[in-house]
């Protein structure tokens, strides 16, 4: 399958790389409205790079495209691509609108395409056992989800944009689609209503940098999700010293990011810190690439503490698996090594491409959801109202028992 990139930012620095990596993955095409961007791509990987989609898209060297354009664009890019018959994975979140979700449903069906939601931690191994467990009883009936990061999201360098609600920016809209996908996904029902605190505590960065949000589901469960991208604590100290990428963690990385981002001095400046991250920079591809890398080290990713409740025991990710506690007895669970993120992204888009089947998980409608439930953290924490929710799905499992009853 040949896949071309949308989108040459600090994103497409560790999409690339999966794309190169994976057997059965050529890298065709990329886009950017960056000349310099444009250029290195090309000298890089010795591949066309151009300034539209449209340009990327017309042409019959492409058969997937990766949407890693800024938020604001993601559901214009994806209509584009999908009217010339391209596969489609979009970065989180899937649009900024509920109407722009549909827009790009109706897009991918109309031409026959699929339409993943990339970029999810949901998709970890951890997180589909832990998945698997409760869907076979293992814990009883769920009652309660909980998902805790406490990261340093704002200080590792944003530009204007990533700040701006209104254009997609701030953690709900960037990083709530892990945490929401997470606990949706393990609460193996649909959520109905969310009320929501949001915090914005920092006048060099003026946006959402903190949440807490609570979700009712249908079957009567809970779910809470803490995030702050202010944090001096560091939540990996939960979670064995591993990190939401899988490496070691160093207990000072909050502090080095601090004081990396003040020393900086404006928002010039840490603009033009981001901006070398990027393709064109002159530190292109070293985005988070602190600490330990060395692949002996990797562990499965932790993002943040998750723990599931259930009415005969409880579950916890761990570095290696998961811990599952009983009455009385606990013990750890293995879970084999797997794809990581964008790589289990891929590998899920070409496998139902190859086969020509429907997407397992993660299309277009669970996108839709996921937004919902970000849009309504948002508006909960405007109006301090708890916010009810109407486009939910159930997560595969639970819809896949769901149906075997119903035969």
């Amino acid at each position: 399958m040949r896949v071309g990139i949308v989108g040459l930012g600090t994103a497409s620095t560790d999409i690339v790389p999966e794309i190169l990596r994976h057997p059965q993955l050529d890298l065709a095409v990329g886009c950017d409205i960056r000349a310099e961007a444009r250029t290195q791509f090309t000298h890089r990987y010795g591949v066309p790079a151009f300034e539209t989609v449209e340009e990327l898209v017309s042409g019959k060297s492409v058969d997937a495209v990766y949407v890693a354009s800024p938020n604001r664009f993601h559901c214009e890019h994806a209509v584009i691509a999908a009217s010339y018959g391209k596969e489609l994975i979009v970065e989180k979140p899937l649009a900024l609108t509920l109407a722009e979700c549909d827009e790009m449903v109706a897009a991918a069906a109309a031409n026959g395409v699929r339409l993943l939601a990339g970029h999810t931690h949901s998709f970890d191994a951890p997180i589909q056992a832990m998945e698997d467990l409760i869907a076979d009883g293992v814990i009883g009936e769920v009652y309660m989800v909980n998902n805790w990061y406490y990261t340093d999201w704002l200080f590792r360098g944003r530009l204007a944009d990533e700040l701006d609600v209104g254009l997609g920016g701030g953690v709900v809209f960037r990083q709530a689609p892990h945490s929401v996908d997470i606990v949706r996904v393990l609460a193996a029902a649909r959520p109905v209503s969310v009320r929501a605190v949001t915090s914005s505590v920092d006048t060099a960065h003026p946006t959402h940098g903190g949440f807490v949000a609570l979700l009712t589901f249908d079957s009567g469960a809970v779910g809470n999700i803490v995030f702050s991208g202010y944090a001096h604590f560091d939540s990996s100290e939960l979670t064995f010293g591993i990190g939401e990428n899988g490496y070691p963690r160093s207990p000072d990385t909050h502090l080095a990011a601090r004081r990396r981002i003040s020393a900086l001095g404006s928002a010039d400046a840490e603009a033009q810190y981001k901006n070398s991250m990027r393709f064109g920079g002159d530190q292109a591809g070293q985005w988070l690439k602190s600490g330990d890398r060395d692949p002996s080290s990797q562990k499965h990713p932790c993002y943040g503490l998750t723990v599931v409740s259930g009415t005969r025991g409880d579950l916890r990710q761990t570095p290696d698996g998961i811990f599952r506690y009983g009455s009385g007895e606990w013990l750890e669970v293995p879970v084999a090594r797997a794809p990581l993120e964008r790589a289990a992204e891929l590998d899920c888009l070409y496998n139902a491409w190859k086969d020509d089947t429907d997407l397992p998980s993660h299309d277009g409608r669970w996108a839709k959801g996921t937004l919902e439930v970000c849009l309504a953290i948002i508006e909960s924490g405007r109006t301090g109202r708890e916010v009810s929710l109407h486009h939910q799905l159930l997560p595969r499992t639970a819809a896949a028992a769901g149906a075997g009853q119903r035969r």
